[in-house]
């Protein structure tokens, strides 16, 4: 094996000029091969944690017409064995007077106190608390912060003035909600208080949206399809069913990525067998004297094999340089630009009827994570072992006597 090992390294080196060249054609392909198929994978990983982390795979939304109290008692009875809340949600718009004397439009939003923290989780919150209850509220981000210059505002404990149809009314900052969480509120510019204040504000004694919150994910499609039947006029839709769509959607980019970037090892694989097939035609007759001094088929047949073992191993230790500065790399989607929110993530990325849309689903990073590495490695490895597989059998067929008299 040794001895193979040294006769084909040297036969590399005695034709450098061609074997970089396939080096480098193999260091692209890698490369390319492992990129694409690490953008696909990153944008789905993202896009799952982005639903997971801002809606929840354990919710159900019901929105598009008005509902009562006697609304929610019925879909508590109905799916009480799946669900550990209902939370209803009403709604109002507002305007809130800031400090400075200005003034910013804004969404009054009320709900059971008891039942904010499924609205409201403490990760959401940028400071303070949930507690709504006795004239506390929750401030969203851009009324607790200049939209423009990113400058605080409203602190905890800070007054926070709305005005309903002409009349004033003072609440408490209880806590602040951060930029980027949407879930079933508008969580930028809005104000959420407990239900009997909303009610005592507004008059409204209806809900504009009711969120499911279900014992366990996989009873969001069951529950969604029960809800339809029950309220056929309104839009009832699980975060969990969109998670899996967009999943869907990405491991169908990640797929054609992978298919595309794959035709460069194709390539390379084809290069590799006209590479192989001229040199051995060129060494014929040194193919013949190893022959008659003692080498067997297999080993010439090993030896042409080692050559594109060699070609392919380096090639590929080249394509991960060329991927390493990449990990200093990072894709923004759907994000924030500045400190206003994009309306284009708003409209794709959460706009829902209703609902507040995100400010970003994050960045990727475009550093292979190993896994793929080693799957694209072993994709061009194999491909190029193959496309030297022929060349290499016809190597150690070569008959003797006719080898000895090539010229």
């Amino acid at each position: 094996m040794f001895e193979e090992l040294a006769l084909a390294w040297r036969a590399l080196w005695e034709r450098r000029g061609r074997t970089i060249g396939t080096m480098v054609g193999i260091a692209i392909a890698f490369a390319a091969l492992a990129l694409a198929v690490s953008v696909g994978n990153a944008f789905r990983v993202s896009t799952q944690s982005f639903f997971t982390r801002s809606f929840g795979t354990n919710e159900v939304y019901i929105i598009g017409q008005s509902f009562t109290d006697a609304d929610v008692a019925t879909i508590s009875a109905y799916i009480a064995p799946y669900a550990t809340a209902v939370v209803p949600v009403a709604s109002a718009p507002i305007t809130v007077e800031l400090p400075g004397g200005s003034t910013a439009a804004a969404t009054l939003y009320g709900a059971p106190a008891q039942n904010i923290t499924s609205l409201v989780p403490p990760t959401m919150l940028y400071s303070g608390t949930d507690a709504v209850a006795g004239g506390l509220a929750l401030a969203g981000y851009f009324i607790a912060f200049d939209p423009t210059t990113g400058q605080q505002r409203l602190y905890v404990g800070t007054p926070i003035v709305v005005t309903y149809r002409g009349r004033t009314y003072t609440l408490v900052t209880a806590g602040i909600i951060s930029a980027g969480t949407p879930g079933p509120l508008d969580t930028m510019t809005s104000v959420v208080v407990d239900i009997n204040e909303f009610r005592s504000i507004t008059g409204i004694t209806t809900y504009r949206t009711i969120v499911v919150v279900l014992r366990n994910p996989n009873y969001a499609t069951e529950i969604q399809n029960l809800l339809k039947a029950v309220f056929p006029s309104a839009e009832v839709f699980a975060p969990s069913s969109i998670a899996e769509t967009v999943n869907q959607f990405f491991t169908g980019l990640e797929l054609f990525l992978g298919l595309v970037s794959g035709v460069s090892t194709v390539i390379t694989a084809l290069w590799l067998y006209d590479t192989m097939t001229i040199s051995a035609i060129q060494r014929t007759r040194e193919f013949g004297i190893l022959r008659a001094i003692g080498f067997r088929r297999s080993q010439i047949t090993a030896m042409m094999i080692y050559e594109a073992a060699i070609i392919a191993l380096i090639g590929i230790a080249a394509g991960t340089a060329l991927l390493a500065p990449l990990s200093l790399i990072k894709i923004n989607f759907f994000a924030l630009a500045g400190a206003q929110q994009s309306s284009t993530a708003n409209a794709v990325a959460g706009g829902f009827r209703g609902f507040g849309g995100p400010t970003g689903f994050g960045s990727v990073s475009l550093t292979p994570q190993p896994a793929v590495a080693l799957m694209a490695a072993a994709v061009v490895f194999a491909a190029n072992i193959l496309g030297a597989l022929v060349p290499a059998i016809r190597a150690g067929r070569i008959n003797l006597v006719e080898a000895l008299r090539y010229e």
